[in-house]
């Protein structure tokens, strides 16, 4: 094999590891992450023959990424309902929780900049941490705003808010360990 074959080897294989990485991290902070692992294994599953991982192993996590989806949304759901929120609130905190991640999502490169003091890690941890905490914020505002919009009293929109905040991040936990749980046998079954 030609050395720059061997090199775009490398660097896709590199490419697929991050993009794995990337979308287990997108599941854990409730974005859609699950599509991004199982296009990341579909796509090196093709160029290497459909072998690397098994196509069979493709159809098998399918349904566990469909779940995971599923699942995020259903906690999200319940978690507005059991402290007293509908259905609407539930659609205000979701639209709070991006509105939310996209005005703090802009610090990520100033946080990120400053978390280089502690390494890679922080790096990663100071360009995450914006965005997360904007979307919990959001989410509870968007709750919390809305019930109150909607006549209630402040102790029940405070409920319908902390309701959107714990349903979120009780389903980011289950979506994230979908993603996590997928990446890893795609890992294991890609070489």
């Amino acid at each position: 094999m030609a050395w720059w074959a061997e090199v775009l080897t490398w660097l896709g294989s590199a490419l697929y590891v991050a993009t794995l990485g990337i979308g287990v991290v997108a599941a854990f902070l409730g974005l859609p992450g699950l599509p991004l692992v199982l296009a990341a294994g579909l796509i090196f599953s093709a160029a290497h023959g459909w072998t690397q991982p098994v196509w069979w192993l493709l159809l098998a996590l399918f349904p566990v990424a469909l779940a995971g989806e599923l699942a995020d949304n259903l906690f999200s759901m319940a978690g507005v309902r059991r402290l007293g929120g509908t259905s609407r609130t539930m659609w205000w905190a979701a639209a709070g929780g991006l509105l939310g991640a996209l005005a703090l999502g802009w610090l990520s490169g100033v946080t990120g900049v400053v978390g280089l003091v502690g390494g890679p890690v922080g790096f990663l941890i100071g360009a995450l941490l914006p965005p997360l905490a904007g979307g919990l914020l959001g989410g509870f505002l968007g709750g919390y705003l809305y019930e109150r919009r909607s006549g209630n009293s402040p102790e029940t929109a405070r409920r319908a808010g902390w309701g959107a905040l714990l349903g979120r991040l009780a389903g980011g936990a289950v979506k994230g360990g979908c993603a996590l749980l997928i990446a890893v046998l795609l890992l294991i079954y890609s070489w």
